[in-house]
């Protein structure tokens, strides 16, 4: 993300109430210049974003009060410089690791020195969300080190993975740095795309070997066989979307999904179990895991 020689900081207190449903909708956007804070547990929690200028500032706080509209209270106005500016960002971005791949903001490349033969990603892509901050993509990670980790070594080049609704490309860029040269990635949002082009340049480490496209699911997997699908998106899209994304499996496939809230865990399992019943003649395996409030699910056919 390009910074300039100033930001314009908005803050807002809110109720706690407001903080599930926001953090919800900051997860949809490719692009999110809005946060959360609590300094201290029970603490209030306080809603901050940073624009480039007074202008999109205030546009961006009408289109959340369209959404929100309990966002009536005072909104404090800060015009932050250089070095404060970006200390208040890095507060939402912190490197992030796990087994062999680790996430590393752009600004603590000098000060980060992972293990020699880690697969390293460097990230500057908007506030938490998008960034690997958020739970979902933990747990969309965790299940493609897992697929890493079982597969040889030798056939990591040859195996299909395909994220769907890539955001900023997170995924698709660790599935690289792991050694996966098969990798398709796609977003409705053209915005996301040109998010992901940012992440490819600040990692000339990896080989541009990505397929990037703006689609939506039906586009994206027409005609498309998947090793490991990787699907980091909510279920008001996974559950219509059932026979969209099981077509794009084949009889040995892996399937992670993500975004999905805890209490939605059986019902996106049941409708994906039944779907791949008909369509392979048996069921998958199947496992969950929870980070926080968010779960997600992987089918082994």
């Amino acid at each position: 993300m390009s910074q300039s020689n100033s930001q314009i900081e908005l803050c807002m207190r809110i109720d706690d109430a407001l903080v599930e449903p926001l953090e919800n909708h900051f997860y949809e956007l490719t692009d999110c210049r809005w946060g959360i804070q609590q300094k201290e547990k029970g603490d209030p929690y306080y809603l901050i974003g940073y624009f480039a200028d007074d202008d999109r500032a205030a546009a961006a706080l009408r289109d959340l009060q369209d959404v929100f509209p309990q966002l009536q209270g005072e909104c404090k106005r800060t015009e932050i410089r250089d070095e404060e500016w970006q200390n208040a960002y890095k507060a939402f971005v912190t490197p992030w690791s796990d087994r062999h791949l680790h996430w590393i903001p752009l600004w603590e490349r000098e000060n980060v020195e992972p293990p020699a033969d880690a697969a390293v990603v460097y990230l500057d892509a908007g506030m938490a969300f998008g960034t690997g901050c958020h739970e979902t993509t933990r747990l969309c990670a965790r299940r493609l080190l897992d697929d890493w980790q079982q597969t040889p070594a030798g056939e990591l080049a040859t195996r299909r993975v395909i994220d769907a609704g890539c955001g900023s490309g997170i995924l698709a860029l660790s599935a690289l740095a792991l050694g996966y040269r098969k990798v398709a990635a796609f977003d409705f949002d053209p915005d996301a795309l040109k998010v992901c082009a940012d992440n490819v340049r600040d990692n000339p480490h990896l080989p541009e070997c990505i397929d990037f496209s703006v689609a939506d699911l039906s586009q994206g997997l027409n005609g498309q066989q998947a090793d490991l699908l990787l699907a980091n998106i909510q279920t008001n899209v996974l559950l219509p979307e059932v026979e969209t994304i099981v077509q794009a499996l084949h009889a040995q496939s892996t399937l992670a999904l993500s975004g999905i809230l805890t209490h939605e865990l059986d019902a996106v399992e049941s409708a994906y179990r039944e779907s791949m019943q008909r369509r392979f003649g048996h069921a998958p395996k199947v496992d969950r895991r929870i980070d926080g409030e968010w779960g997600d699910l992987c089918f082994w056919l």
